[in-house]
């Protein structure tokens, strides 16, 4: 007897509970935009994670304002949430929020941006990402401790060149019209044309640029800029990738860095920005205490 009116009891408290619950409500809402344009996008998929809140709900009753991009959750306990956005062929994603009784809206805008954008550096503009090539990389020098530098110069075989090497290196023999074998023909003089360093992508100095990283990881993205100057390779042992006979590069002067600040904009995106100081610089963009990438820039 005395079990079964505990269980009672307990049954009674719980339902005492749940009916002083003040039960407190608010409204989440915003809009969806294109990453690179700032554009509304219409129509886009919008949820909050392990809830009944979706756009795509036959009860969900503000499409007209989803056609311009805006979207809007009613009735919604306060509590931690994760609101999600995406679109048919962009990438999706996801931003955290907390509402609380003193404070139960929250008005927020989620990125977005086409699955189409491969990974490297972009520009935004209001036609969509500007990619801002990196002619520099093949460049680039792997280096132990010292941030990755470049060569001043790069042997390139031309087409021609690298045909008549791989006929010499296979031996090709032509036969004559009576079967005989010709003689091996003479080696072709490969002619090695060499390319120097491009110049520098000049800007005003305020930099402003999207990084599209090309995969996921958890840890943030830095990124720094460092004065770019011609130096000796000997200073530098722990670099490699230099050619025979080449007593310089370009390095960056390590204890000069300048943070530049990074944002996280969507999935795999983040947004860089930041003032270059004058003259030429190497940014470098690093996670897990590794280069990602390395860019070349002169800032006026």
């Amino acid at each position: 007897m005395k079990k079964k009116l505990s269980i009672c009891a307990a049954a009674f408290i719980a339902l005492a509970m749940t009916a002083c619950d003040s039960g407190k409500t608010g409204t989440i809402e915003g809009e969806v935009r294109d990453a690179f344009t700032n554009k509304p996008l219409e129509m886009p998929t919008v949820g909050m994670d392990s809830t009944i809140y979706t756009t795509l709900s036959k009860k969900y009753e503000f499409n007209q304002e989803l056609r311009k991009g805006k979207f809007k959750f009613v009735k919604v306990p306060v509590g931690a949430y994760r609101v999600y956005a995406g679109r048919s062929k962009y990438v999706k994603t996801r931003m955290k929020i907390e509402t609380t009784e003193q404070n139960p809206n929250a008005s927020l805008i989620l990125y977005i941006y086409s699955a189409q954008v491969d990974p490297g550096l972009y520009q935004g503009t209001p036609e969509g990402p500007l990619k801002i090539d990196n002619k520099w990389v093949v460049y680039s020098t792997n280096c132990n401790e010292s941030i990755a530098g470049y060569r001043l110069t790069m042997p390139q075989q031309q087409a021609g060149d690298a045909k008549a090497s791989l006929a010499e290196k296979i031996g090709v023999q032509k036969k004559g019209k009576k079967g005989k074998k010709a003689k091996k023909a003479a080696p072709a003089q490969v002619a090695s044309a060499v390319t120097n360093l491009p110049e520098p992508r000049v800007i005003e100095g305020k930099l402003e640029v999207f990084f599209r990283n090309a995969s996921s990881v958890t840890t943030p993205l830095i990124a720094k800029t460092y004065p770019a100057v011609v130096a000796p390779i000997a200073s530098h042992k722990d670099c490699k990738g230099f050619g025979e006979g080449e007593t310089k590069g370009v390095f960056p002067v390590k204890d000069k860095a300048t943070d530049l600040k990074v944002e996280y904009v969507a999935e795999n995106l983040f947004k860089i920005t930041g003032d270059l100081p004058k003259g030429k610089q190497i940014i470098q963009l690093s996670q897990d205490g590794k280069t990602v990438q390395t860019y070349y820039f002169e800032a006026k």
